[in-house]
């Protein structure tokens, strides 16, 4: 009886709209609503016209606005396979609503569902990045008929931040779109896709009736772990608070948030001297920051929020208790608090951010800030951001300052400036992109990009930053062809072509790279890319981790060639592959014989039913004279061989349970060893160093069980192991190598969590 009354107290705002969001649009409102019945091919990029095929409607009442879909279609082609939340497949037929609800070409929200009622949502901002980790407060389902297929809509006007005045009219920017499995195509109202560089430029006006509804959301969690391998027990409570004023302001707050993920991140092996970076999967950091998103694809973020709650900084030789410190090193930092305000006023944009880590018994919390602001004036945006960070125990601070500004000169082309500054303990760095995209038709793209942070440039207090001491140039140019006879197999092929060059900013060269690629889409939905790249010989100059006295060192030139296949959907399973060889030249400085790689992947999916879906993959990488750094000047070269197994299972019950089991194992051996030695001109030489060939296996395995109470109302049962097991000198066959770190974990963590939605 309680779970009844649970039940029904935290769906009623859902239940008290006064129209039912079950995918049939057999509401008055819908026979006056704004409808659309002309789409455009958008993928492949036709633009071949389809009318009548999809009807989308689209209307706004005093709770928020509603989408429908109307998609013609024979039964028996219609694919409803299950997705978590997020994953776009092709195993499913699909509607979408692109909304740039202020009208200013800035910012649109990407909101799609699957028949069967699975969702996805993503921002897209001016600046180019797409990005999934926003999960949004609307819903949607479907409903299928004998010769087609309905999908209906609901965006609370309070779901996200929105401009708000006193007009009767708000005019919003959209496309509506609708996805096909069978040939895997998407047609698009407006024409364009959010992966298109003139989005935003194309996107069709139109105006509803707006008006303003506040909201006020409070999440209380309840969290408890306990970790078998370590003896550890904690149960946490706390809480996030989310409050819309339903006129341009929003604040959100958490208090003693839980560290712990429902999901687990990839394992990725890496050896070298770039961080890995991380994507957040933690709900309050993903809610509304888009505002503070300035970032250039994988080289820089200026917040990068994984670093809130992160491993904490330690200075145990100045404790009394030195050895006691050191055995109670933890991996996390729990957090007291996180706060973030947001206003939005007509062409402004104005942000806050502030999170205060706890205090632990050898370490003290950390303490975060960032002020952001933005203006939109005609076709330009300028913004500034500045962050701080305060660590007591390293007895440090840092602080960031940027100035952004996009220039939208045309529907063809775009310009983009970052201007970065650094204190890092009274040392101060700089650094600045510049970067266009072009394009001179609909089939054709280009774009290119400079980048310059120098050696005292820091951002990883808060940020992320790839490398400092880097200047960079690249360009691309990127054709399709859309246009074959009908008599053809194909339906796309593409053609493109990359140079980057890269240095330090003393002006020591990396290798320049030039990288083809080729992809071509077939009419049956099977796809075939092949790639080519070629690295000059050059100057590595971060794998002795910037040493003064042997700052770089020299490597050979390197060629590769890649093939990928992606086979059709068959009935109840399909499958893929990638094979990939590299092979550079020898060295004359000591008794090189050449690098050589070969890879090879093969992935296959079962889904026997539209709840269940089952996936393996199995890779093999296998290098000869693998250069890898020891310390200081010394490195050495080895034969290389990987395995990576993993499989994953997703199972779903109505749409209230779900199963997900993610598992990753790697074994990685390092044999032959042959010490070398970098000269302070960057040569290799021979050295009698003794060097130890090494294994290492890695464990991650993680099965979660998910119960939906109501949308953003979950309870989740989690259960984790992982290991890293690394030997050196020793004869583990790989079957042990993958065995070790699962007999072994450093973790095994079963978690209970509730997260309710009030």
């Amino acid at each position: 009886m309680l779970k009844k009354y649970l039940i029904y107290f935290l769906t009623l705002p859902v239940l008290s709209n006064a129209i039912v969001i079950d995918g049939v649009l057999d509401e008055a409102e819908w026979e006056t609503a704004h409808t659309i019945t002309e789409f455009y091919e958008t993928s492949p990029y036709t633009l071949k016209k389809y009318k009548d095929e999809t009807i989308a409607y689209i209307f706004s009442n005093p709770d928020g606005i509603y989408v429908g879909f109307i998609n013609y279609q024979d039964e028996s082609t219609m694919l409803s396979k299950k997705t978590m939340r997020d994953e776009m497949s092709s195993l499913n037929e699909k509607n979408s609503i692109n909304i740039d609800f202020d009208g200013d070409r800035t910012k649109a929200y990407i909101i799609a569902v699957a028949l069967g009622d699975s969702i996805f949502d993503a921002t897209k901002i001016q600046s180019g990045d797409f990005k999934t980790d926003w999960d949004g407060d609307w819903i949607a389902k479907t409903k299928k008929y004998k010769n087609y297929w309905t999908s209906e809509f609901f965006l609370p006007w309070n779901m996200t931040l929105m401009n708000q005045s006193s007009q009767d009219k708000r005019k919003i920017n959209y496309t509506a779109l609708r996805y096909r499995s069978e040939n895997q195509s998407w047609v698009s109202s407006a024409g364009t896709m959010a992966m298109r560089s003139n989005y935003f430029q194309n996107l069709t006006p139109l105006e509803i009736n707006n008006y303003t509804k506040s909201k006020l959301n409070f999440f209380p969690y309840l969290a408890s772990n306990k970790n078998s391998s370590t003896n550890f027990e904690e149960t946490n409570i706390g809480a996030e608070i989310f409050y819309n004023s339903g006129k341009g302001d929003q604040l959100n707050l958490t208090l003693n948030p839980d560290f712990g993920q429902a999901e687990s991140d990839e394992v990725i092996v890496n050896f070298s001297a770039q961080e890995t970076f991380y994507k957040e999967k933690r709900a309050f950091f993903n809610e509304n920051q888009t505002l503070f998103d300035i970032s250039n694809y994988n080289r820089y973020a200026v917040i990068n929020t994984r670093r809130v709650g992160s491993r904490p900084s330690y200075n145990c030789a100045s404790e009394t208790k030195e050895d006691e410190c050191n055995e109670n090193k933890k991996s996390y930092s729990d957090i007291d608090f996180a706060l973030r305000y947001t206003k939005k006023q007509d062409d402004n944009q104005f942000g806050l951010f502030a999170a205060h880590e706890s205090d632990e018994s050898f370490s003290a919390g950390r303490e975060y800030y960032a002020l952001r602001g933005k203006s939109k004036l005609d076709n330009k945006t300028i913004g500034y951001m500045l962050t701080h960070v305060i660590d007591d125990i390293d007895n440090s601070s840092s602080t960031v300052n940027v100035i952004d500004y996009i220039n939208v000169k045309s529907d063809q082309l775009t310009t983009y400036f970052d201007f970065l500054s650094s204190k890092k303990n009274e040392v101060n760095g700089e650094g600045f992109r510049a970067q266009y995209t072009y394009k001179p038709d609909r089939l054709s793209r280009n774009s290119a990009s400079i980048l310059y942070f120098d050696k005292n440039f820091y951002l990883n207090d808060f940020g992320y930053l790839q490398r400092n001491d880097w200047f960079h140039f690249g360009i691309g140019h990127n054709i399709q062809n859309v246009d074959f006879p009908k008599n053809s197999n194909l339906r796309l092929k593409e053609f493109n072509i990359d140079f980057n060059y890269d240095s330090d900013t003393d002006g020591n060269s990396n290798p320049y790279r030039i990288e083809q690629k080729n992809k071509i889409e077939f009419k049956d939905s099977s796809k075939f890319s092949y790639d080519f790249s070629y690295k000059s010989s050059g100057k590595n100059t971060t794998i002795t981790r910037k040493d003064d006295l042997y700052p770089f060192v020299k490597i050979k030139n390197n060629f590769s060639i890649t093939g990928d296949y992606e086979a059709i959907n068959y009935k109840y399973w399909t499958y893929d592959w990638r094979v990939s060889f590299d092979k550079a030249e020898s060295y004359n400085s000591w008794d090189s014989k050449g690098y050589k790689k070969r890879f090879f992947k093969i992935a296959g999916s079962i889904f026997p039913s539209d709840n269940l879906k089952l996936k393996s993959e199995f890779r093999i990488k296998k290098e000869k004279e693998w250069l890898n750094w020891i310390s200081d000047n010394n490195l050495a070269v080895y034969d290389l061989n990987q395995r990576i197994i993993s499989f994953n299972l997703n199972w779903f019950k109505g749409n209230k349970h779900e199963i997900r089991l993610k598992s990753q194992f790697v074994a990685l051996e390092a044999k032959n060893p042959r010490a070398l030695l970098a000269e302070g001109n960057g040569t290799l030489l021979n050295s009698d160093k003794e060097v130890s060939s090494f294994s290492n296996g890695i464990t991650s395995f993680q099965i979660r069980y998910r119960y939906e109470i109501a949308p953003l109302s979950n309870i989740y049962l989690v259960y984790t192991k992982g290991g890293n097991v690394y030997e050196e000198d020793d004869d583990r066959s790989f079957s042990n190598i993958l065995k070790d770190p699962w007999n072994g974990p450093d973790n095994e963590i079963l978690s209970l969590k509730f997260r309710l939605k009030y």
